[in-house]
């Protein structure tokens, strides 16, 4: 009998195993650890709960089986899961039918376009409708507040609510009139909060520091223990400079910040639960060309440089403000600039040729590398034709996984949460760093995380020296630093099957937080 062409819309566990084949293992709930127990047991206890596990602690599962009990109990009829595009198409319908005690639950995936976002909602009776956090927008407008269906939404990776924006800001049209405010998911989910249950996920729940946190924990009480608006927050726990509108947090606010939300919000580290390899940083260091070198201290001292083509064709790059300036000077770093066209223009291949001897080291051994900009990603094509991008083939992560792929290149942000690659390699590369502690923390997670066989992990960094590279990797260790602090102060901490003891009973490790 020929297999159905099934719609990328249309997904249960019956349409997975057509399109993917059944998968390798089907897990029972009995290959539980103890902090997945109780993350799933805390979930459904609490109408609200942020649950800010590391990646690789298995957050999804446990929260997966929260929802079927919750649904075989009557405690919820209809789930929204919100996450982002990837993790909503692949993640979360793999979880479904890799579980035995999720095989039978009856879901849809609304993605892609109109149509068949309309198709998908009239794909039913469903328990659970997955959706990616863009059409989210498209979901209310098509229900509205009266109408809103579910009453629980799982909101997967919950760091995107950190802005605290409940409305987006009002754009300016070219004809000169303003285009009105739209809600934001925060201010979208806020107006319907009272139906439903929430459970939020996070692996990086607060990659800038306390400022992080009003937004997910607004959404789940609505400013009972953080303060109605965010206003509010930061001029009560905050103190800003008046010249960059930075905000930096009083001595005191950490520690009160941290007991006011104790009861929802509970973080897991991998260190205290799981014996990961170690992670190796290597960092190459490479000098830019003399004349590239000069260009880039001109254009960081004067905002401005010129490029020759020959004798007589000349380019002026420009950098109207400080931002822009950073930004001009990380492309120089990297090998090349734009102009105010977006043209690009070639200055030095010193990265190329570090990456190129990273790929002749691990002879053939798969290799996940990020890149920062789009000139970046041409130039890597160009030098490694072997090179496959991330997301142009829907194959890509079973063919990773499979070893297919000797050198797998994505944007960071497109590498991040809720993806598995620690099946076929344990050998990562920064071809460019980002501001963003979030996506450095995700992106190395896909590597160094449970399921990963290799005994060590290595991470290349390939910076440009005297460059704000430089600047970027102590940004970096900074901010992970606070991320540190502020998970440290809410931690549980069960205790360890491989220690011999019986986990600690409820009320003693609510005690510990």
């Amino acid at each position: 009998m020929k297999k159905p062409v099934l719609p990328k819309h249309l997904m249960d566990v019956e349409a997975i195993e057509l399109i993917w084949g059944p998968p390798a293992v089907i897990r029972d709930v009995s290959e539980f650890r103890d902090y997945q127990t109780w993350m799933g047991r805390k979930a459904q206890e609490l109408e609200g709960v942020y649950l800010a596990a590391d990646p690789g602690l298995g957050k999804t599962s446990a929260t997966l089986l929260a929802i079927t009990e919750m649904l075989a109990a009557g405690t919820v009829r209809q789930v929204l899961v919100v996450a982002p595009l990837y993790v909503a198409e692949n993640t979360w319908p793999e979880e479904i039918a890799g579980w035995s005690f999720a095989r039978h639950l009856k879901y849809r995936v609304v993605t892609g376009t109109a149509a068949q976002r309309e198709a998908a909602l009239k794909y039913g009776p469903c328990q659970v409708t997955i959706i990616n956090r863009e059409n989210l927008r498209w979901l209310y407008n098509r229900f509205g507040a009266r109408r809103w269906p579910y009453d629980l939404v799982v909101y997967d990776e919950a760091s995107r609510l950190n802005s605290g924006r409940k409305k987006t800001k009002p754009v300016k049209r070219k004809d000169g009139s303003v285009g009105v405010a739209r809600a934001t998911e925060l201010g979208i989910l806020s107006r319907v909060r009272h139906k439903m249950r929430v459970i939020e996920l996070s692996g990086t729940p607060a990659s800038s520091g306390l400022i992080n946190l009003w937004g997910p924990i607004y959404l789940i009480d609505k400013g009972y223990r953080l303060g109605r608006n965010k206003s509010d927050f930061e001029s009560r726990w905050f103190k800003t400079n008046t010249y960059d509108y930075s905000v930096t947090p009083f001595a005191h606010s950490e520690a009160e910040i941290m007991d006011r939300i104790k009861d929802v919000f509970f973080a897991l580290r991998e260190k205290d639960y799981l014996d990961l390899p170690p992670l190796i940083t290597v960092d190459h260091r490479v000098d830019l060309p003399p004349a590239v070198s000069r260009q880039y201290k001109d254009l960081e001292r004067e905002s401005a440089i010129i490029l020759r083509d020959g004798a007589r064709d000349e380019t002026i790059i420009k950098a109207a403000n400080e931002g822009v300036l950073t930004g001009k000077l990380s492309q120089i770093a990297n090998g090349a600039i734009y102009d105010e066209a977006r043209g690009v223009h070639q200055m030095h291949s010193a990265k190329l040729d570090v990456l190129a001897s990273i790929v002749e080291e691990a002879q053939g051994q798969p290799i996940l590398c990020a890149y920062t900009f789009q000139f970046d990603l041409a130039a890597i094509r160009k030098r490694f034709p072997q090179a496959r991008v991330f997301g142009e083939s829907p194959s890509d992560m079973r063919d990773w996984n499979a070893g297919r792929i000797p050198l797998l290149v994505g944007h960071c942000a497109s590498f991040g949460h809720g993806l598995n690659f620690q099946h076929a390699s344990n050998i990562m590369v920064w071809y460019g760093l980002p501001w963003w502690a979030e996506l450095y923390l995700q992106f190395i997670k896909r590597l160094h995380r449970s399921g990963q066989k290799a005994d060590h992990v290595v991470m290349h960094r390939i910076l440009a020296r005297g460059t704000v590279d430089e600047t970027i990797v102590r940004v970096l260790s900074q901010r992970e630093a606070a991320q540190d602090r502020i998970i440290d102060a809410v931690k549980v901490r069960l205790s360890r099957v491989a220690t011999g003891q019986n986990p600690l009973p409820v009320d003693e490790v609510e005690a510990l937080i």
